[in-house]
């Protein structure tokens, strides 16, 4: 037998992040997903496993303490073989670490350039005239599109030639530097309530701060359009209580509208996918991890189904429960959180009909599913009863246009009402 020490996974952005739980103790015998602390970010509580099969020693930290990625926190005693497994391992590629932190190291200085002083003395800002400054037609179409006045920017070309690229540093920089040139902050008027009667001050939790500028920020920073639209829902609802009866199972509507939502992604890959932190590239992802937000007693949190086209539609309802169960109850993981291609918020069992929902980024679509209803329409036949799913699709517009978007709704509503797509997405 060996001693291992255990370091604090990869926490992402997280820094600082407070040790609420001590879930074991020394000469406790864990398996490998055996929790071992429960930690605190502000987007939501995370349990930290072993990672390892063997007898606790000692856990590094207390109930209160601060942690980040890579600190000590268990020591556990392992089998020999897999102290030497461990050993095998090959090192990581340390020339290609270090030629990553060299390229991170020049990026910084590249931002500390780009201050609104720094930037004005680097690029020799002059009132001359676009027409008196070497440049080609194609660079003053493009500068024109970009409305960048030529004389501002710093040519690199022969004989002060200004290129394409010297248009890209520039806009590159400027926006670099705008947060600082044109800060937004959080405000409230200062106001003391308690002039018209007796108030109560409730602070807000360490999650609903990260939830508060975190909606702010992507109100702020993303162009939203809300499509609505109105599904006819009656197959899916017939369809479901038929599937549910014969194999004597109960599974809410949403799990159907996630899993046609996963397919339909397909054959609109936009809506899947994310702008590039340069805002240069679109990246298109061959998955659909599904974000289903969660209300708890902290707030709405969403954490997501890896991979749902891939899985039928129970699959997709027990997961849904399970994920819905450990936000509650303050135990999901890391990996639940991150990695979300797309959103459905729904508010099917409370009630309303339509509302914006809120782009969580890096994603650029989300969907809102409000109560269905049951309204009278006219049909060949005569009048009918039938039940309508009112949907709001809120979509990047920077990414996705308008016409794209009611693509998606009105093909979304043909699939709700397709009994064979259903039937075979099932199980």
């Amino acid at each position: 037998m060996a001693n291992k020490t255990i370091n604090i996974p990869d926490l992402g952005e997280a820094e600082d992040v407070e040790v609420i739980e001590i879930c074991a103790k020394a000469g406790d015998q864990v398996d490998s997903e055996d929790p071992i602390i429960v930690l605190e970010s502000d987007k939501a509580a995370m349990e930290i496993s072993a990672s390892a099969i063997g007898k606790v020693i000692s856990i590094e930290v207390s109930v209160g303490d601060t942690v980040n990625s890579g600190l000590p926190f268990l020591q556990i005693e392992v089998s020999d073989d897999v102290v030497e497994k461990d050993e095998k391992v090959p090192p990581k590629n340390t020339d290609q670490k270090n030629h990553t932190v060299s390229e991170e190291s020049e990026n910084i200085k590249s931002e500390q350039l780009a201050s609104p002083e720094k930037l004005k003395n680097s690029l020799n800002i002059s009132n001359t005239n676009n027409e008196n400054i070497y440049a080609g037609p194609a660079v003053r179409k493009l500068a024109r599109e970009f409305g960048i006045e030529l004389s501002q920017v710093q040519p690199t070309g022969p004989k002060n030639r200004i290129q394409k690229e010297d248009l890209h540093l520039f806009v590159k920089s400027r926006l670099s530097a705008a947060p600082q040139e044109n800060s937004f902050e959080f405000s409230q008027p200062d106001i003391d309530y308690s002039k018209w009667g007796p108030i109560k001050e409730q602070k807000l939790s360490k999650f609903q701060k990260s939830s508060l500028a975190n909606l702010h920020t992507s109100w702020i920073n993303i162009p939203h359009v809300t499509q609505h639209d109105e599904c006819d829902l009656t197959i899916l609802l017939e369809t479901r209580a038929r599937l549910c009866k014969k194999h004597k199972i109960k599974i809410s509507p949403l799990a159907f509208i996630a899993k046609i939502v996963s397919q339909l992604l397909a054959d609109y890959p936009l809506l899947n996918c994310s702008l590039d932190h340069n805002l240069e590239k679109i990246i298109l992802k061959d998955y659909v991890n599904l974000g289903i937000a969660v209300d708890t007693p902290e707030g709405l949190i969403v954490p997501n189904v890896k991979n749902a086209q891939l899985k039928s539609i129970v699959e997709i309802s027990s997961e849904i429960s399970e994920l819905a169960q450990a936000a509650k109850k303050r135990k999901l993981k890391i990996a639940d959180l991150k990695g979300a291609s797309f959103s459905i918020s729904s508010l099917g069992a409370i009630g309303g009909r339509f509302f914006t929902p809120i782009i969580n980024p890096p994603e650029v679509g989300i969907l809102g599913v409000s109560k269905s209803y049951e309204k009278v329409i006219s049909s060949k036949a005569g009048f009918e009863g039938r039940s309508f799913l009112p949907i709001s699709l809120s979509y990047d517009h920077r990414a996705i246009n308008g016409v794209y978007a009611v693509q998606f709704t009105s093909q979304l509503g043909e699939a709700l009402s397709d009994n064979e797509l259903i039937e075979k997405s099932f199980k």
